[in-house]
């Protein structure tokens, strides 16, 4: 039984959540405009996410990469945040976190990464 949860919260809940994304982006062309860049006039280390996330829904993995350069690292880091959020929360795997948490360095590690992004992003 423990093994069918698994597979719906890793398989299933993921693609509906993509299924009514990727329908919501087709059918409601509604844009979240950036708030600092408003305020501003800097793009943020999100500017372009949205659009990113849009191309790559359809495929277009070099244009998703054009719209934001790490987009991919993000994508990255909140599947490992899903990862950690099904085993430690759904299926109630203590010992998981512990194990596979994100350690200090890597977390100092990716706010420099996107601080430097910024920097490097607005000069």
């Amino acid at each position: 039984m423990r093994i069918v949860y698994r597979i719906l919260c890793y398989l299933v809940v993921p693609l509906l959540v993509g299924v009514i994304v990727r329908n919501g982006f087709n059918s409601f062309p509604i844009t979240v405009t950036c708030s600092i860049k408003d305020y501003t006039g800097l793009d943020c280390p999100g500017c372009g996410g949205q659009r990113a996330i849009d191309a790559l829904l359809k495929g277009k993995l070099k244009q998703a990469f054009y719209f934001n350069q790490l987009i991919y690292v993000y994508l990255g880091v909140l599947g490992y945040i899903y990862i950690l959020f099904v085993e430690t929360y759904l299926i109630k795997n203590k010992v998981f976190k512990q194990r596979f948490g994100f350690a200090n360095w890597f977390v100092i590690s990716f706010i420099s990464l996107i601080l430097l992004f910024f920097i490097i992003r607005n000069l």
